[in-house]
């Protein structure tokens, strides 16, 4: 929701940002740049069954990290910013509050919403109001209680669109503090012509150095990170050693835990992701 601004004598303007069932936390977030879920659930044979508005969502580290570095992916024949792939929605079943130190769902759906679906990409623009919305529709497969949504950012083919993860050339075999070096010769390398490995995420998973590093560039075997931070925290993280299993993930851009929606086979959510960027912050 757009905020309240009030000036008062001595104290200067402030600001009321209305959130009743969102995550945000602090002010110049929600100024600058806030969000609002909207979910309409539709129950078999397209049957609009109910909307709710699901408040603000979390975007996180390595949201804001990944955008930091837009204008440094090497790839230049192709639309490779981190806002025209951030349109795949996945739905999980966690109960867990969301975390700007998240990177991935808490707990996927089992029965449709852990495969990212590629929404509709819209400029939602007015006098002074402008946002980037995106739009797709889950459908489910089975019975489970939807509790959180992530919007993902898929830079690289590894993970494949169509999936949350992938394990191509794990585990690792060394690493320093901005590399890790794989198995084999399996990745695809980056270039001034293709992405490779850019633009995802190498969660290392050894149970001592449970670290994530964002790929800048990389080799066939080389991954280059600016840091390993610690996946519970966002502190700084320990380099990967030989045989650290790894997974590759894409970037989430935003997470939101909301209050349960019941679905069975059959029932769809249409999610609605809506970015406003204020200008004047």
């Amino acid at each position: 929701m757009k905020p309240l601004i009030i000036k008062l004598p001595y104290f200067g303007r402030i600001a009321i940002v209305p959130d009743y069932d969102g995550e945000a936390s602090r002010f110049p977030g929600g100024i600058v740049f806030y969000s609002n879920l909207n979910a309409k659930i539709f129950r078999p044979y397209e049957r609009f069954a109910e909307e709710r508005d699901l408040g603000s969502g979390l975007t996180t580290n390595v949201g804001a990290l990944a955008l930091a570095n837009d204008a440094l992916w090497s790839a230049t024949n192709a639309l490779n910013s981190l806002f025209a792939k951030m349109k795949y929605h996945a739905s999980g079943t966690s109960a867990t509050a969301a975390a700007a130190t998240d990177i991935k769902l808490n707990t996927p759906s089992g029965f449709g919403g852990q495969t990212p679906v590629a929404g509709t990409q819209v400029l939602v623009s007015a006098a002074n109001l402008q946002k980037y919305q995106t739009v797709a529709t889950i459908n489910y497969t089975g019975t489970e209680t939807v509790q959180e949504w992530g919007l993902f950012s898929y830079g690289s083919t590894l993970p494949a669109a169509t999936a949350l993860t992938d394990a191509t050339g794990s585990p690792f075999t060394a690493g320093t503090a901005t590399t890790g070096t794989t198995t084999g010769t399996t990745l695809t390398a980056s270039s001034a012509t293709v992405m490779g490995q850019q633009m995802s995420i190498f969660d290392n998973t050894n149970a001592t150095r449970v670290s994530w590093g964002l790929v800048t560039s990389n080799t066939t075997s080389v991954i280059t990170v600016p840091a390993w931070y610690l996946t519970a925290t966002g502190l700084a993280g320990t380099a990967p050693v030989n045989a650290d299993t790894y997974l590759i993930r894409p970037i989430m851009w935003d997470h939101r835990q909301f209050t349960g929606i019941g679905v069975n086979s059959g029932d769809s959510i249409q999610f609605t992701y809506s970015l406003t960027i204020a200008s004047g912050g």
